[in-house]
C-alpha cells in the first residue's frame, strides 16, 4: 500500500493504492475507494528477423571472390584421386578437366568452372578425399567488358512436344541402376551386345561431372532402358544384362 499527498488550487488530497492487479488499481482519495484502470505503454515493435533465404544470399554474396581473386575447388564427393591432369602455373579454361577421382565405383571427372592459372594442387593419385575438402586452387582471370546489348531477336514459334514412347517392360536378368540422379549423355552399347565386366555401358552426367557406369560382371545386353538426353532418378533402370 502507498500513500500520496496532494495539494491541487489549495486542496489538500490524501490518496492510498490500496492494491495494484495487472492493470486494475484501487484507490483512496479522501476517503472514497475508487477502481482505476491504468493504461501502459506499448513496447516497440521488434525489428524483423532477415529470413533464411536472405542469410543464404547475404552468405553467398559475402564469400563470392571478386574478380582476379583465388577460386577454390573443392571435392564434391569423397573418395579416392585417380589422376590429376594440371600442375602449378598451368592456364585452365572453362570445361577444362582438373582431375578423375573415384567415387561410390565411378569415375567422376572433375572440371573447372572458371579460367585462370593454376595456383596449389593439393590433390595427388591414390589420396582419399572427403567432401569439400581442397583440391585445386585457380587464380581467376579478371571479368571481361560486357558485350554491348543487341536487339533482341523474335522467339522461335514454340514446337509441339513430341508424344513420350511408352516405356518397355523390364527384361529378366541383371538390372543396371542408376547410383545417382541425372542426365544419360551417351549409351556406348546396343541391344544383342557382349560385355565384359569394367566396359563402359554408358556416361551419365551428374553434379557437373561426367561418370561412366561400368558393367559389374560379363554379359549380353538384353534391354537398354534409357536414350541419350534422357534425366534418371537415383535407382532408375538402365540397363538390363543376361
Amino acid at each position: 500500500m502507498k500513500e500520496f499527498k496532494f495539494i491541487i488550487d489549495g486542496h489538500k488530497f490524501s490518496t492510498t493504492v490500496n492494491e495494484l492487479e495487472g492493470n486494475m488499481a484501487e484507490v483512496t482519495v479522501n476517503g472514497t475507494s475508487f477502481k482505476v484502470q491504468i493504461e501502459k505503454d506499448q513496447p516497440a515493435a521488434a525489428a524483423p528477423r532477415p529470413s533464411a533465404q536472405q542469410v543464404v544470399s547475404s552468405a553467398q554474396q559475402a564469400a563470392a571472390p571478386a574478380a582476379g581473386g583465388v577460386q577454390v575447388v573443392k571435392s564434391p564427393l569423397p573418395g579416392s584421386i585417380i589422376k590429376v591432369n594440371i600442375k602449378v602455373g598451368d592456364t585452365v579454361k572453362v570445361g577444362d578437366e582438373l582431375l578423375t577421382m573415384e567415387s561410390m565405383k565411378m569415375e567422376n571427372s572433375v572440371k573447372s568452372e572458371f579460367a585462370g592459372v593454376v595456383k596449389a594442387v593439393y590433390a595427388e593419385p591414390g589420396k582419399n578425399v572427403m567432401q569439400e575438402d581442397k583440391l585445386v586452387e585457380i587464380a581467376s582471370a579478371a571479368a571481361p567488358a560486357e558485350p554491348k546489348a543487341e536487339a533482341p531477336k523474335p522467339a522461335p514459334a514454340p514446337q509441339p512436344a513430341p508424344a513420350p514412347k511408352p516405356a518397355a517392360a523390364p527384361a529378366a536378368g541383371v538390372k543396371v541402376t542408376s547410383p545417382l540422379p541425372g542426365s544419360v549423355i551417351k549409351v556406348t552399347v546396343s541391344e544383342g551386345q557382349a560385355v565384359k565386366k569394367g566396359d563402359t555401358l554408358l556416361i551419365l552426367e551428374s553434379m557437373k561431372m561426367e561418370n561412366p557406369v561400368l558393367a559389374e560382371q560379363d554379359g549380353v545386353v538384353k534391354q537398354i532402358a534409357v536414350s541419350a538426353g534422357q534425366n534418371v532418378m537415383q535407382d532408375d533402370l538402365l540397363i538390363v544384362l543376361a
